[in-house]
């Protein structure tokens, strides 16, 4: 797919001290980041925002690809199309949340042009929502004849985030997709299982923040992939009482404020103001 069929977003800043690309998450898209964007900039961080394929003013089916590298090419484009808007001797920082974060994971181990930094916000590599296997086995079943079919992706407002108004605003957002395909839910169970061992390509270092009551991800999967990555340099940090959008949560603002003091201890060029 043509870069120039994504929808990008730039958010420039006076003498910025890093540039921070990001990949949101299933079903949404890059405008809901737009608070998060306003925070760096507080920082002097330029934030690069692109949708996925089938996302947000992005085309493509909504819920649907044939391969889950449609979304790790579109990452790698998303920091290559950085890199050439800002130049690459300004420190370039990924930031994927929930399936971004796999995606960015993936992306990672399989470019040598590494980014500086790797951030992941309660990063999709285990789901809390479990099918049974006599579904599942019923799925695979139909996949060659019908790959297109569509179903609920299980999500509820309620489940996102504690902060109301935005759970609300989830709910009613007509650039939500809230269905997926039998193709696309096979193929994100198998990047799910591949991130565990592409991960080893990894060598920049890694920062994971997830809360500790998400009704989406399992963050006792997420540790277990913190435990088996062999990346030389990666952090672990649980909220216990926030959900899935920790970027969202009515405790956003420390948790935000964290991760950019993670930021800037990670490269010395990201002094205060």
């Amino acid at each position: 797919m043509s870069k120039s069929l994504y929808n990008f977003t730039f958010n420039d800043v006076e003498h910025p001290i890093c540039i921070v690309t990001l990949i949101h998450g299933a079903g949404e898209h890059s405008g809901r980041y737009d608070y998060l964007r306003d925070r760096l900039a507080e920082h002097r961080m330029v934030t690069v925002m692109g949708d996925l394929p089938g996302h947000g003013h992005s085309p493509g089916q909504r819920g649907h690809i044939d391969s889950f590298d449609e979304y790790v090419n579109a990452a790698l484009t998303f920091l290559e199309t950085a890199r050439k808007r800002y130049g690459v001797d300004i420190p370039h920082v990924l930031f994927g949340h929930s399936m971004g974060g796999l995606i960015a994971t993936l992306a990672v181990a399989r470019t040598n042009a590494q980014p500086d930094l790797l951030i992941l916000s309660s990063p999709a590599f285990g789901l809390r929502m479990k099918i049974s296997p006599l579904r599942k086995w019923v799925g695979r079943a139909l996949l060659p004849i019908a790959p297109r079919l569509t179903q609920q992706n299980g999500i509820r407002p309620e489940d996102v985030t504690r902060n109301r108004s935005i759970a609300k605003a989830y709910g009613t957002d007509h650039l939500v997709t809230h269905t997926v395909t039998l193709r696309w839910y096979f193929e994100f169970l198998s990047a799910m299982e591949k991130s565990f061992t592409e991960c080893v390509h990894i060598h920049i270092p890694i920062s994971i923040w997830q809360g500790g009551a998400d009704r989406l991800v399992d963050p006792e999967v997420v540790r277990q992939f913190v435990q088996s990555c062999e990346a030389q340099s990666i952090s672990y940090k649980e909220f216990p009482e926030l959900y899935h959008e920790i970027l969202n949560e009515p405790e956003r603002d420390a948790v935000i404020a964290e991760i950019v003091t993670w930021i800037k201890a990670h490269l010395p060029q990201c002094n205060s103001l």
